[in-house]
């Protein structure tokens, strides 16, 4: 990414937010659900919905961040006659706030796991419920 020009840097962020937001949060989705119907263990809401909401905020402005820097960038070396140099400088100024998105989406993405990895098992009435029979 840093040697990349703003093509590149549009190009990333434009590709990132239907692949992250499509196939990550179904996928995520499906584990989620297979974790609470068919193994009957249950999630910690909390951790869960930090996780999906800093996820959900990272990936984003993330996404936003590289299409916002490759768009600007672009146009300042397609519409303004600038320099390649003037280029990177507008492509520099946006490297820490999209990397700090990412550690966002990240840590979700940990909370995310942490909560699937110590899911507890339901109660017996809880399975019951699940299964159609009442207690």
């Amino acid at each position: 990414m840093v040697g990349g020009g703003a093509g590149t840097w549009f190009l990333v962020g434009y590709l990132l937010f239907p692949t992250v937001s499509v196939v990550g949060f179904t996928s995520i989705s499906s584990l989620i659900f297979t974790i609470e119907i068919h193994e009957l263990r249950k999630l910690c809401d909390k951790t869960m919905t930090a996780g999906f909401i800093l996820l959900f905020a990272g990936s984003l402005a993330g996404c936003l961040l590289l299409g916002l820097a490759g768009a600007t960038a672009g146009y300042a070396v397609i519409i303004q006659p600038s320099t390649v140099n003037a280029a990177e400088n507008i492509l520099s100024a946006y490297v820490n706030p999209t990397t700090a998105a990412s550690l966002a989406a990240v840590v979700g993405a940990v909370f995310i796991i942490y909560a699937m990895a110590t899911a507890k098992a339901m109660s017996v009435e809880r399975k019951k419920e699940a299964a159609g029979t009442k207690p």
